[in-house]
């Protein structure tokens, strides 16, 4: 209650009240409920499989309304002026795609090229990865796409490079932080409180991994397939001339 309140009073200094979406709690799901919800063959803690569930439960809410996308805030981001006079642009760009579309609302590390400069010095990237899932907008066909990928729930929820590697979304960010991360909030994770990620056997979660991918892929059509290697070789050649935002780090 007490995170809850402090996005409803972040929001209503800009004249807004959030919808909120009832987090599911991974350790308070019964053994009938995870073995219906998760993949059997699983490395996700009980702490990832309920923050993934939230995230799909936001977009089949999507699905239902006449909406065309929906921003997805964790509760400990934080809105900036930025954000509130950048919203029309970027609502606009998003309402202009037509292929499956997320955007995620910061800046991330890696690959990335201009798609549209909507101010003076911030700009929509096309980008080749990226993590966290703190703050974003994604398209309903986005929405389809992941909520068919993901129940049940297989890999993390911000799996954003392998989702457009397999085709489910194009990924766009920000060159810029335009809604930031509650560093309090973020170090004091519900999700590691219920369950320690840290301790994972790396191997074993990179096998499991690549068989749900793998899976992912056996499941195209001949046509996806050879895309799905198109996008291989396009994503080597776009290392070469997208900027690397690592190097200014």
């Amino acid at each position: 209650m007490k995170r809850r309140k402090a996005q409803i009073d972040a929001f209503g200094a800009w004249g807004m009240r959030p919808q909120f979406f009832d987090a599911i709690m991974g350790n308070q799901l019964s053994s009938e409920q995870l073995e219906k919800v998760a993949a059997k063959e699983n490395f996700l803690t009980l702490g990832e499989i309920g923050c993934a569930l939230s995230h799909l439960g936001v977009y089949q809410k999507l699905l239902e309304s006449r909406e065309k996308c929906v921003y997805v805030f964790e509760d400990d981001a934080l809105l900036t002026e930025e954000f509130i006079n950048l919203q029309p642009q970027i609502q606009q760009f998003m309402e202009e795609q037509t292929a499956p579309t997320v955007l995620l609302l910061f800046n991330i590390c890696g690959y990335e090229r201009r798609a549209r400069r909507i101010s003076q010095d911030v700009s929509i990237m096309k980008c080749l990865g990226g993590t966290r899932a703190y703050a974003y907008v994604l398209n309903r066909p986005a929405a389809l796409n992941l909520l068919k990928a993901q129940m049940p729930v297989k890999i993390e929820l911000d799996a954003w490079a392998i989702y457009q590697k397999m085709g489910f979304i194009r990924l766009y960010c920000l060159n810029k932080n335009v809604v930031q991360l509650n560093k309090a909030l973020d170090e004091d994770s519900l999700i590691d409180n219920i369950d320690d990620r840290l301790g994972r056997d790396g191997k074993r979660v990179k096998g499991i991994k690549d068989k749900h991918v793998y899976n992912w892929y056996r499941q195209l059509t001949m046509i996806e397939k050879i895309r799905f290697f198109g996008r291989r070789i396009s994503r080597h050649i776009k290392e070469l001339y997208y900027e690397n935002s690592e190097n200014d780090l």
